[in-house]
């Protein structure tokens, strides 16, 4: 599930707060690597996976992520929305996943300087257990329980 990150969407539903999923960048039974917010701060997420039983739970990494790093994946991210609603009007194959021709060679751009820095920074990550829930038709939300 992609969902643009440009939204705003209410701090708290209730009384539990709420942070928003910004990006969904790998996505398998459920959101896996991304950027969210913590504490209404950006922060890469990303699944723990259990080797004992060879499947993903609800726990995750999260570390703060740089702005730079933020920017390049959030302007990513929109290449893939615009590509997703074109998609979903029959204007896109699949054979051109994830970037409309005229925005492939920026998108390759922004893998290349993306590189494998998307992901949770051992040295400054926090460990969560998360509760995802869909706020509105193409937005999650996230609730966050610190372990």
């Amino acid at each position: 599930m992609r969902q643009a990150a440009s939204r705003p969407l209410p701090r708290t539903l209730g009384v539990m707060s709420v942070d928003r999923i910004l990006t969904v960048n790998e996505y398998y039974d459920g959101p896996r690597l991304g950027i969210a917010e913590f504490g209404g701060v950006p922060h890469v997420y990303e699944a723990e996976f259990d080797h004992s039983t060879d499947e993903y739970g609800d726990t995750y990494f999260l570390s703060p992520v740089e702005p730079e790093l933020l920017a390049l994946v959030l302007e990513d991210w929109e290449i893939w929305l615009r590509w997703q609603a074109a998609h979903q009007r029959g204007e896109a194959d699949l054979e051109s996943h994830p970037a409309l021709p005229a925005e492939r060679a920026r998108h390759e751009e922004l893998k290349r300087l993306i590189g494998s820095r998307l992901k949770a920074d051992p040295a400054r990550r926090v460990y969560c257990k998360a509760e995802f829930t869909a706020a509105a038709p193409g937005f999650l939300t996230v609730h966050w329980k610190p372990k």
